[in-house]
């Protein structure tokens, strides 16, 4: 007869901590760490980045083939400035607001892996999937904090960068926490504004990388991109704290075996949930 004993635990912050600003947050410190980790998972961690990516330039590019016809006649009009359009910019824009809404599952499935590799956690490229279960919330989610980056962009740019990090832990809460979207997304916001500064300097260095991501014909978007979602995984276990349950069995049958545990990460003790972000 087998046996077994959980235990949960916060490992970081706290929704409390987050709120009131009390943790520590260094760029330099989440950098050096999220560089550690990308080099521990970058095998492993790999064949994610490039499924999001193929889903998500997949759903981009048949955004633009409904809207324009051949997307691929945009590559000509950029060669020259006069021919693109309003039409052409709006179909971009659409097409941009597609794949960022319609994969944000499997987005969120690589930020709970990235989550799970700072709080010490071994991942597979399957659990990509981990966040399909909470497609609804996550595309809602979504669609509002574009929608209203969209409408602080047209006021000041400003406005809408900072928007972007204001809820760029919305996902997570989402998914670890099991909190509605729009509670989500103001609950990440008052957090954020309490460590303003260092987020904004934190994913600003994560903007120039992808510049210059983007300069070198984007083969280094392989690494930078494990990189920052490290970074998230990271910020996110400062500020909310991940809540891991630790569950050690034995047996009756086999008494000179020992006790096994296993860690898991989960915020209930359900069977269901406590495989959300196992190792």
């Amino acid at each position: 007869m087998t046996h077994s004993t959980k235990k949960s635990f916060i490992l970081g912050g706290s929704i409390e901590t987050a709120l009131s600003g009390q943790y520590q947050l260094s760029p330099v410190a989440v950098f050096q760490e999220a560089l550690k980790h990308t080099i521990r998972h970058f095998i492993s961690f790999t064949p994610s980045i490039v499924i999001l990516l193929i889903v998500q330039i997949a759903i981009f590019y048949i955004a633009l083939q409904l809207q324009i016809g051949d997307p691929l006649a945009l590559l000509s009009r950029f060669l020259e400035p006069d021919t693109i359009t309003s039409d052409v910019l709006t179909a971009i824009m659409v097409a941009n607001f597609s794949y960022e809404v319609i994969s944000a599952p499997i987005y969120a499935g690589v930020c709970l892996m990235g989550m799970s590799h700072a709080a010490g956690l071994k991942t597979k490229p399957k659990h990509i999937l981990k966040g399909l279960q909470f497609t609804i919330p996550l595309i809602l989610a979504t669609m509002v904090g574009l929608i209203l980056q969209g409408i602080a962009g047209q006021l000041l740019f400003v406005l809408s960068l900072y928007l972007s990090v204001a809820f760029s832990n919305a996902v997570l809460l989402i998914c670890e926490k099991r909190i509605a979207p729009i509670s989500a997304l103001l609950l990440s916001l008052r957090a954020v504004n309490k460590k303003l500064m260092p987020l904004l300097s934190i994913y600003l260095v994560i903007m120039a990388l992808f510049v210059l991501a983007t300069i070198f014909y984007g083969f280094p978007l392989l690494f930078v991109l494990p990189l920052y979602f490290h970074v998230k995984g990271i910020v996110y276990r400062n500020m909310f704290g991940i809540t891991l349950k630790i569950v050690a069995t034995d047996s009756d049958d086999h008494p000179d075996s020992g006790n096994r545990s296993e860690s898991h990460s989960s915020n209930t003790d359900s069977n269901k949930d406590s495989d959300i972000f196992n190792a």
